[in-house]
């Protein structure tokens, strides 16, 4: 490659935390949504709310929106559970132009804060990072769902760099150097790291043919994440994952405690 081709690595590590704002799936709103936000760093948190029972909070993945999960909402509101979904920041229609997985985990913070216990959590993709820092930092939730979640996203990160054109470990290291004077660092987005010290059941549901983040991503959390169960699917890749009536089912089931947990991981295939 021409070096004068090169990525700026103060360039990607902005373009790292500077998510897309993409047009949402026109899919309607289930009925009952409360419409509501939070303050959070200058900025407001969109969010919504349904049901009056004990809440389950929805986070979605980088470039997403809550759209991205409704299909957990009326399965949930069934088995008694209430419902939150957020836009995290610099998504869908919550505020901010920029978000550090340190950011966001802020942000779900203030929204858990904000509305008391939640009975569980579900994130998808970033999702599970994000939650997992949260956790780790007092979110007060009893149960955890994460599905198609990266073990590291800075691993993600750096295979981004790289496709991006940075190429070798001293433009890495300047970009990692970049984020830190940004807000983030590649080692806080370390999941493992942080399951080791948390308690909460978890769930873990990935599909083999996920070309987005592998499925020895959730292997590796499975490994560290004490009481949690990792379910595998196949043929659900990334995205498809959310929409699928098994997938839902074994995480309302989970979340609704009507699901054991145990040491061994269940294969679906």
């Amino acid at each position: 490659m021409d070096l004068s081709e090169r990525v700026d690595p103060r360039e990607l590590a902005l373009q790292m935390i500077t998510p897309r704002r993409l047009a949402p799936r026109a899919i309607p709103l289930p009925k009952g949504a409360n419409r509501f936000s939070v303050a959070h760093e200058g900025g407001l948190v969109a969010g919504w709310r349904w049901g009056q029972g004990e809440p389950v909070l929805l986070v979605h993945g980088w470039e997403a929106s809550h759209v991205d999960m409704l299909a957990f909402v009326e399965p949930l509101l069934a088995r008694g559970l209430g419902v939150i979904a957020i836009d995290l920041p610099a998504h869908g229609v919550s505020e901010g132009v920029s978000a550090t997985i340190p950011h966001m985990a802020r942000a779900v913070a203030a929204v858990g804060k904000a509305c008391g216990h939640l009975h569980g959590v579900i994130g998808h993709s970033v999702g599970g990072p994000v939650l997992t820092v949260a956790l780790a930092g007092g979110l007060d939730a009893g149960r955890v769902v994460l599905i198609a979640s990266p073990a590291n996203y800075g691993r993600q990160m750096r295979a981004a760099a790289m496709a991006s054109g940075v190429v070798d470990t001293m433009d890495l290291a300047h970009m990692a150097d970049e984020l830190i004077r940004l807000g983030t660092e590649l080692p806080i987005m370390d999941l493992p790291s942080f399951a080791e010290r948390l308690t909460q059941p978890a769930l873990l549901i990935h599909s083999g043919d996920d070309r987005v983040v592998a499925i020895s991503e959730a292997r590796e959390i499975a490994r560290y994440w004490r009481g949690s169960r990792l379910i595998e699917m196949d043929g659900l890749g990334h995205g498809r994952i959310l929409g699928d009536a098994g997938v839902i089912g074994h995480a309302v089931d989970f979340l609704a405690a009507r699901f054991l947990v145990g040491d061994e991981a269940v294969h679906a295939l």
